[in-house]
């Protein structure tokens, strides 16, 4: 199987459903009222901190990777937890099939409370993998696994809260599928050897994975998040050339679609960067699939007193 396999050659179906992921992601940002600095405040003591959140995502991590899962199943969760955590009281009121009053109780106190934080976090995992895999795990098994950290029935109610308050719009697209998609829309224009796309694909969902555990990139349109990806990936790449290529049909589809101004995709490629150097004392990469004891990860995850 040749690394371009998994893009599709539908130049004209790609450009629409791009089109469409752009412009639900903006009508999502929009509709539900986020703030431009996000839900987390560094100078409140009593709320939760980007490394909580951080311990919380390289545990999901961890944990799908055991299972054999996708990664990007983490970014879905995380985008979930996200967009819960960010509902202001206008969004909540506007949510004919929230229970109002239980969801932003739940809200606060997941922000400010450790273990209903990875309560939250642990629940949008598991209803992420059913909307995102082929494998369904039980929540009684999901419980299981996740060491009887929480019962199968706080799971279960937390996921009742998290789908009201998310009005049940638990699909929305990630960075990586909005990457594929841009890729795709090269694919037919860049002549390049199969190893060079393999590896400028291999690159962006790195650095993607990576974005995934910055609490600064969810602040950030997905959108932003995969063209900063990709055109970081492909100033790794050996061939000048290739470079140069690729960057101007970049170029090319910035103009044709809704993207950020260029200056804010330049500001989260230089953060992106900047988190990928910080990334140095990490064992060759930190995201590498390894092997990983489950209950060892759960319990290094320093989030609620609760894993120890």
């Amino acid at each position: 199987m040749q690394p371009t396999d998994i893009l599709s050659r539908d130049t004209v179906a790609v450009a629409d459903t791009l089109a469409a992921m752009i412009k639900r992601e903006q009508l999502t940002t929009s509709s539900w009222h986020w703030h431009d600095d996000g839900y987390l405040d560094p100078s409140d003591p009593t709320i939760i901190t980007a490394d909580d959140r951080k311990k919380l995502v390289d545990w999901c991590y961890h944990f799908v990777d055991h299972c054999q899962l996708s990664r990007v199943t983490v970014a879905s969760a995380m985008e979930m937890v996200d967009r819960f955590l960010s509902i202001t009281s206008t969004s909540i009121s506007n949510s004919a099939d929230a229970d109002a009053t239980t969801v932003r109780t739940v809200s606060d106190e997941a922000l400010r409370d450790q273990s209903k934080f990875q309560l939250l976090t642990v629940t949008a995992l598991y209803v992420a993998i059913k909307v995102n895999e082929r494998v369904a795990l039980s929540s009684d098994l999901f419980a299981e696994m996740c060491s009887q950290v929480y019962t199968t029935e706080e799971i279960e109610d937390m996921e009742r809260v998290l789908l009201s308050g998310l009005s049940w719009r638990c699909h929305a697209p990630t960075a990586h599928q909005v990457g594929l998609s841009i890729l795709s829309l090269i694919l037919p224009y860049v002549d390049i050897p199969e190893a060079s796309w393999g590896f400028l694909m291999d690159e962006m969902k790195y650095l993607i994975e990576l974005a995934v555990l910055d609490y600064y990139f969810s602040t950030q349109r997905t959108s932003t998040v995969a063209l900063a990806a990709i055109y970081n990936a492909t100033g790794d790449m050996r061939s000048k050339e290739h470079r140069e290529r690729l960057r101007a049909f970049l170029s090319v589809i910035m103009e044709c679609f809704d993207f950020d101004h260029s200056k804010q995709v330049s500001e989260v490629r230089r953060k992106l960067q900047s988190l990928l150097l910080q990334d140095d004392d990490v064992d060759e990469r930190s995201l590498d699939e390894g092997s990983v004891d489950l209950d060892d990860s759960v319990k290094t995850c320093r989030v609620s007193n609760r894993l120890f």
